[in-house]
């Protein structure tokens, strides 16, 4: 792969992978099963995204949460992102590529895009979060998420330890169906360097259109830190709802230029730094 660098960050050729989902025989018997909102929970390189896009292509007016914000689907890294049945996108600024480095940001983001797509019509959710489930903060990650979303429905893929510890704290809530489904054969399994390799295609993808942003007097939110220049930053409206985000590339005299996509249509009322560079 040839790198290029340019106003010294890194970027990196994209190349596009057309992947045929092969579903497992159950995935068919679950779907007229489903309805609401759906929570899918499994360890890494299980094929639970897979999983989650099969359903959301399925289920009629669904919207798909991405709520792994270090190996994002539908946004940049450090952004849980929203596909609503109409085709729009909505995002959240979390700045952290794992849960465990921004728990409040992460699940406040997630109980927000999921009433973002009741609000915009969708019938079914269906919930795809990042796979943090080993040791003690996992497991307590997983309960909480699935106590800030109240979902109608979990799907557990695969067998694991972990995995029967978080359900059997919701084995008997009110109006609450678990599924167990197991890790289907295609699942492919990928090394740490694959999945870091994913999230630069994904940075490079998001900041293929990228464009210095200057932002005279804008408000600082969060933990600002004294030399941000290279860190990831979001600009958010007034909501918290992501216009765009990018790398701070300088700070003086109370402007802040941005390298970022052109943003969407909102007055921009905050800016919020990552907890990264990328």
């Amino acid at each position: 792969m040839d790198h290029v660098w340019e106003r010294g960050y890194l970027k990196i050729p994209h190349a596009y992978l057309v992947q045929m989902i092969v579903p497992h025989p159950l995935w068919d018997a679950l779907l007229p099963l489903l309805s609401g909102t759906v929570y899918l929970i499994g360890a890494g390189n299980c094929g639970k995204s897979t999983l989650a896009r099969w359903l959301s292509e399925r289920c009629g007016d669904a919207a798909l949460l991405d709520g792994d914000a270090g190996q994002p689907t539908l946004g940049p890294p450090g952004t849980l992102g929203l596909a609503l049945p109409c085709g729009g996108r909505r995002r959240r600024f979390v700045g952290a590529l794992t849960p465990s480095m921004a728990p409040l940001a992460t699940l406040s983001g997630l109980r927000l895009l999921l009433d973002a797509a009741y609000a915009a019509g969708a019938a079914t959710v269906i919930v795809d979060p990042c796979g943090y489930i080993r040791g003690e903060g996992g497991r307590e990650f997983q309960r909480r998420s699935i106590e800030v979303l109240s979902p109608d429905h979990i799907v557990a893929v695969g067998r694991d330890a972990e995995i029967d510890l978080v359900l059997s704290l919701f084995s008997c809530r009110t109006g609450l169906s678990i599924h167990r489904l197991p890790v289907s054969p295609h699942a492919r399994r990928r090394s740490q360097a694959a999945r870091r390799r994913y999230r630069e295609e994904r940075f490079a993808d998001w900041m293929a259109d990228a464009r210095p942003l200057t932002l005279p007097g804008v408000l600082r939110a969060g933990v600002f830190p004294d030399r941000p220049e290279g860190y990831f930053a979001g600009l958010c409206d007034g909501d918290g709802w992501m216009l765009t985000a990018g790398v701070i590339l300088g700070d003086a005299d109370g402007e802040i230029c941005l390298l970022a996509p052109p943003s969407l249509p909102g007055r921009a009322a905050y800016i919020e730094v990552g907890r990264f560079r990328p």
